[in-house]
């Protein structure tokens, strides 16, 4: 795979990193989201040093990660549960 240079943009510092093509939009994406995390922290808490807002930005996303990983897997069990009972009506013969 092809790597390239690119240069991020958080917080008005400039990261330059090496990143394959085929994850650049991911990479932008998660850029993007960690700039407005840090903004919204640092319009709440303008004292608050970089460092600080950066561990606090990353506490938010991981968490908001960690609560839609704990939703799919609800959704999965469902799914799961769903299909069991589509599969007892097959065998009592109720088939669509």
């Amino acid at each position: 795979m092809k790597e390239d240079y690119i240069t991020i943009t958080i917080c008005d510092q400039d990261y330059k990193i090496k990143c394959d093509e085929s994850e650049l939009e991911l990479l932008n994406k998660s850029a993007a989201f960690l700039d407005i995390k840090m903004s919204e922290i640092k319009k709440v808490s303008p004292t608050m040093t970089k460092d600080k807002i950066a561990v606090m930005a990353a506490l938010n996303i991981i968490s908001l990660y960690l609560n839609k990983e704990e939703e799919l897997q609800e959704f999965q069990n469902v799914s799961s549960e769903i299909e069991s009972l589509q599969n007892s009506l097959k065998l009592e013969g109720f088939d669509e």
